[in-house]
Parts: C-alpha cells; sequence; structure tokens
C-alpha cells in the first residue's frame, strides 16, 4: 500500500497500537507503511474520547502507552459544519439503506470526518465499513481483526 493519501484510523486500530508488540499493529503499520508514511497519520476527536473510555479498565502502563499513541496522531475535530452536514447526509442514507452503521454514531463521525478531510479511513469494523467500501460515502479499507491484512473484496 501506498502513503500517498492520508489515513484516518478508526478505534479498533488504534487499540492495537496500545498493545505492547502487538503483531496486528505491526502489520497494519508494514502494509500502510504509517511511520515511514510523509503524512501523519490521523484520528478523529471521537476517537479519543472512545480510547480514553477503553482506557478506564487498563492499569496505569497500558494508559501511558495510549497517552504517548494519542500523541502522535494528527487529531481531527468534529467541530466543521461540512462534518456535521456530511453526518447528517451519511446518517439518512443508511437508514433509508438498513445499514448498520446507522447505529454507530461513532463511526459515522470518523467517516464523515474523512470524507471532508480527504483521508482514507483504514478500520477493522467489516459490520459497518464493508456496505460503504467503494461508494462516494467514504474512502474506507477494511482490515481483517486478527490479522490486520485488508479484508479482499
Amino acid at each position: 500500500m501506498s502513503a500517498a493519501i492520508g489515513y484516518l484510523l478508526d478505534t479498533n486500530i488504534v487499540l492495537h497500537a496500545t498493545r505492547e508488540r502487538s503483531p496486528v499493529a505491526m502489520a497494519v503499520d508494514s502494509q500502510y507503511q504509517l511511520r515511514s508514511s510523509p503524512f501523519r497519520p490521523a484520528i478523529c476527536e471521537v476517537t479519543v474520547a472512545e480510547l480514553w473510555a477503553f482506557a478506564q479498565s487498563w492499569g496505569e502502563k497500558r494508559r501511558e502507552l495510549l497517552k504517548r499513541v494519542i500523541e502522535d496522531f494528527l487529531i481531527l475535530p468534529i467541530g466543521d459544519a461540512r462534518i456535521h452536514h456530511r453526518w447528517a447526509e451519511l446518517h439518512s442514507h443508511a437508514r433509508a439503506n438498513g445499514l448498520s452503521i446507522q447505529h454507530d454514531h461513532n463511526d459515522m463521525w470518523i467517516a464523515a470526518t474523512a470524507h471532508v478531510a480527504g483521508m482514507k479511513v483504514l478500520t477493522m469494523d467489516g459490520a459497518g465499513f464493508l456496505p460503504l467500501r467503494g461508494t462516494p460515502w467514504v474512502n474506507v479499507d477494511v482490515l481483517d481483526p486478527k490479522t490486520g491484512l485488508l479484508v479482499p473484496e
């Protein structure tokens, strides 16, 4: 994979980076060259909140790792009106077409933010994002949660 475009990482991708020596995190980094990319990988501010919610039950060592991991990313805010409009359009589209992403508002924020920022989403949420792959709603690669490798189309 080329790092010629920017990537916005879904929460489930970042969670692997909070696990010491995670083979999945290493596979994602190797496949997408995130560390060597000329573009700093990004996360949506919604992801930051989700990560800290998960971290409530973690030990201090892993929370410190999370803090360092978050600092490595560009954090994109959701306050832009274009993101709000894209979220509303995506929600209406998902509801009208019975897509499961309509029930996960955080994933819709992530998708809308990536779309407005012109970034590709990297996610392991096949249920939410596979129906959107190849559509104008979001540019997305869905990765296998056990291997970190791209799920074939």
